[in-house]
């Protein structure tokens, strides 16, 4: 298909795009700043409202001027003859970013809220060579954005089979699947409640830290001071109620925001997902470059039918994969979920043999996660008597008993599944994981075993990915070597193609 634009010359972003880089600067100025901003609003009579006003036009002019510089120095374009692509930028310090088309992972079509009120659109390129977002283009039309996406993929060897239009409103792309309000509300009330509880203590240290530098850290002292009065028990009960509810509502916020409209589009043998009600996402998915597949399941969930799918793609550390290398598919059920598997994989995953973790693996994990803090507990209550015996009692009574079914629990799911085509890890206490790795994907394997552990024959093997690593530990030793030394062979004769 013909272009309407010239790539190999350097192009700009759309002119209307100096007004989200000047909205994106100010945001980040005012978050940089908005603890000295709350600082005058709640002391604003010891300041001159004229200078106050001087200073605001200033900060708004000067941010103004930052954007549309941003906005002119920034260009980019493809040189073919190097097969690259290539982003200038800088005011002061010029920067060259070069892109080969090899190392292109994944192309991610945005659109944010004051990118919609624009109508323009954000390019992002993510490669294996970093941690971060390789490449950004803020604010360039629909059109544009398309057809640098096509001409990136076009001209990116293994991405060739996409190299039709893949935005999502184009006659090619079938639908796939779709996953609606209701499968969004499941995931809300049965999922990442760590997470949800994160942001419930970062909001609540911010308030308090930000109070304390204007002086008025006496509003969340009065109320800690009338707490200190209630039983523990009512304040126990009290706070998990508290942060149960919360947690929900903060939990079906964030995912209906983020995951709204979602939609799987098949596009020959990749797909596309599109996302959002603020932030609309579009990126596209090439099974070949799935290193892990991650699929995630709790006891509720199991029940409503719905399951969370994590998909790594080739990150630069095999260690560590970090969040651009992850795309997250919510709330799918069973029979869509298999679907997305066989798309990425081509078939389910069987098992032949089964690694179980030695009972020593329990036994080590209530020793330092049960005994040892509960001794540390009762010493220094015994030393600072802040608790009655009942009271103290009771706590270590609730936490002993969770503890003993989360580890219970997470020894018994703890296992390895292994056949030819396939190796599956499964793990976790509520919210079981079952991570997916073929063979010849692995890069390198390391086995371990710790001079105390050659008596009773356990040890570990951790598998080293392009997409991150998984490791299982405390398993029969000598099942693991046999096991390894089938993988390096399967890793030495595949001529199949992983990245």
């Amino acid at each position: 298909m013909k272009s309407n634009f010239d790539f190999s010359l350097p192009q700009r972003q759309s002119l209307i795009g100096v007004m989200v880089l000047f909205v994106n600067t100010l945001q980040k100025t005012v978050r940089a700043f908005w603890p000295m901003l709350v600082v005058v609003l709640f002391k604003k009579d010891k300041y001159d409202i004229l200078y106050l006003y001087f200073g605001v036009f200033g900060m708004i002019l000067l941010v103004g001027i930052i954007a549309f510089l941003r906005y002119w120095f920034f260009k980019f374009y493809i040189d073919y003859k190097l097969e690259e692509f290539v982003i200038e930028n800088g005011i002061f310090n010029k920067t060259k970013t070069t892109i080969p088309f090899h190392k292109i992972q994944k192309v991610t079509i945005d659109q944010s809220l004051i990118q919609r009120i624009f109508n323009v659109h954000k390019v992002e390129l993510d490669t294996a060579g970093s941690d971060k977002k390789e490449a950004s283009i803020s604010a360039i039309s629909q059109i544009m954005a398309s057809e640098l996406k096509n001409q990136l993929l076009a001209n990116t060897e293994k991405n060739s089979l996409v190299s039709e239009e893949i935005i999502p409103n184009e006659e090619q792309s079938k639908s796939f699947i779709t996953i609606g309000i209701p499968s969004l509300l499941k995931i809300g009330i049965t999922a990442n409640y760590i997470k949800s509880f994160a942001y419930i203590f970062l909001v609540f240290t911010t308030v308090y830290d930000n109070l304390n530098q204007i002086g008025r850290e006496d509003l969340i002292e009065d109320n800690i001071n009338q707490l200190e009065k209630v039983p523990i028990v009512s304040l126990l009960l009290g706070f998990l109620v508290f942060i149960f509810t919360t947690i929900i509502i903060v939990n079906l916020s964030l995912t209906v925001i983020k995951y709204f409209n979602f939609t799987i589009k098949k596009d020959h043998k990749s797909f596309v997902l599109t996302y959002g009600l603020l932030n609309i996402k579009n990126t596209i998915i090439n099974p070949e470059k799935v290193q892990i597949i991650k699929l995630t399941q709790n006891f509720f969930q199991k029940k409503l039918n719905v399951n969370t799918i994590e998909i790594f793609q080739a990150s630069s550390d095999m260690k560590r994969t970090s969040v651009k290398d992850k795309t997250k598919i919510p709330g799918c059920n069973a029979f869509e979920k298999d679907q997305i598997i066989k798309l990425l994989i081509g078939k389910l995953p069987k098992h032949q043999t089964i690694l179980v973790p030695n009972v020593r693996k329990l036994l080590l994990n209530l020793f330092f996660l049960i005994l040892v803090p509960v001794t540390i507990g009762f010493v220094v209550n015994y030393n600072i008597n802040k608790f009655s015996i009942y009271e103290i009692t009771f706590v270590t009574t609730i936490y002993v008993l969770f503890m003993l079914t989360v580890l219970y629990f997470s020894y018994k799911n703890y296992r390895l599944f292994i056949s030819d085509e396939f190796i599956v890890k499964q793990s976790g206490a509520w919210d079981i994981d079952h991570e997916i790795v073929q063979p010849y994907k692995i890069q390198a394997i390391e086995t371990q075993q710790f001079f105390w552990q050659k008596y009773t024959n356990i040890g570990s093997v951790v598998f080293y990915t392009a997409g991150g690593r998984i490791s299982f530990s405390t398993g029969n030793y000598s099942e693991i070597k046999e096991q390894v030394n089938k993988w390096l062979y399967q890793v030495e004769i595949s001529k199949e193609n992983w990245m």
